[in-house]
């Protein structure tokens, strides 16, 4: 397993967001490019970039993310706002090494299927869950239940799923397991957790839970987690 750290774009600045509330924002660097090369050379070994503007509907940071990813060496795993066929290739194309498509997949399993067979490994699906539900369009709106979800995502032909607990987004509160061992029981695929992590040992208990990797942000940025602990060589 491996940890992921998360960079999360907004206004052109790397930013965290509690429980993703736009308005519970805090700044963690006016240099996103800076960010991803201090993560890289701490020995990550993907990073997890996110453009909230994008996902929320009121912007884009596609040139810091074509910093972002002109700068590393290291593959970079993109979402937010990736609802078209050539939003997908143009993410892709920028340089990302994956694309997370959330909202347009959760909502519209055929998209995923044209997707994939375009793309194939280099999408992943975001299935960001509250109360049971999948939350779409910036985690604003109810989609579907976790199990029609994951059930008809996977029939659609994800290639991986990336879990987000939203209760525990940003809070340091330490994973939802319980919604990971779930996720797990619903699906052999390779499942990312993201939500809570604030120690080496929450890393460790997703790990002996068997998701493929963590990403990690608040705890990285705050200092209660340093990536030094928990990357492998």
């Amino acid at each position: 397993m491996i940890v992921i750290p998360a960079i999360d774009l907004h206004g052109g600045r790397c930013v965290r967001l509690f429980r993703g509330d736009p308005t519970a924002e805090t700044v963690y660097d006016a240099d996103p490019v800076e960010v991803a090369k201090r993560f890289e050379a701490d020995g990550a070994r993907r990073l997890h970039v996110v453009d909230l503007d994008a996902a929320l509907g009121t912007g884009s940071n596609a040139e810091v993310i074509l910093a972002i990813c002109r700068n590393v060496a290291v593959p970079v795993q993109l979402g937010g706002g990736l609802r078209t066929i050539d939003a997908v290739e143009g993410a892709l194309e920028a340089g990302a090494a994956r694309a997370i498509l959330g909202t347009s997949a959760a909502l519209n399993p055929g998209f995923l299927s044209e997707a994939v067979e375009q793309f194939h490994d280099q999408v992943v699906v975001a299935i960001d869950v509250q109360d049971g539900h999948v939350m779409v369009e910036g985690w604003r709106k109810q989609g579907p239940r976790l199990e029609e979800a994951v059930s008809s995502l996977r029939d659609a032909g994800a290639p991986r799923f990336l879990v987000t607990s939203i209760q525990q987004d940003g809070t340091m509160d330490g994973p939802d397991l319980a919604l990971y061992e779930r996720v797990l029981s619903l699906t052999e695929l390779p499942v990312i957790a993201s939500g809570g992590v604030r120690k080496a040992d929450d890393v460790w208990a997703l790990r002996d839970l068997g998701v493929e990797a963590a990403v990690v942000g608040k705890a990285l940025y705050s200092g209660t987690l340093q990536l030094g602990e928990v990357v492998r060589g």
